[in-house]
């Protein structure tokens, strides 16, 4: 089971992972226009702690997925292993 986030990090200049593991795919979505913080979406296992990652995230929303999907907006990126 994985947990599918969409939140904000303060860290426009860096958004990637504190911590990476190439078997959990993130993806930027986007900037504030004002440069205050960038959108996130990423996949984590239900047991992993999303701030383990992002330790600034905000206005989170969480979805369980039964596997993680990947489409034209979100394609598997090229670091990803399974």
């Amino acid at each position: 089971m994985w947990k599918r986030y969409r939140f904000k990090t303060k860290s426009v200049d860096d958004y990637r992972p504190l911590v990476f593991n190439a078997k959990y795919p993130w993806w930027c979505s986007g900037e504030a226009g004002d440069g205050s913080h960038a959108v996130i979406i990423a996949y984590l296992p239900k047991e992993e702690n999303l701030l383990k990652y992002w330790d600034d995230a905000f206005d989170i929303d969480v979805e369980d997925r039964e596997k993680i999907e990947f489409t034209s907006r979100f394609p598997k990126p090229d670091y990803y292993k399974e």
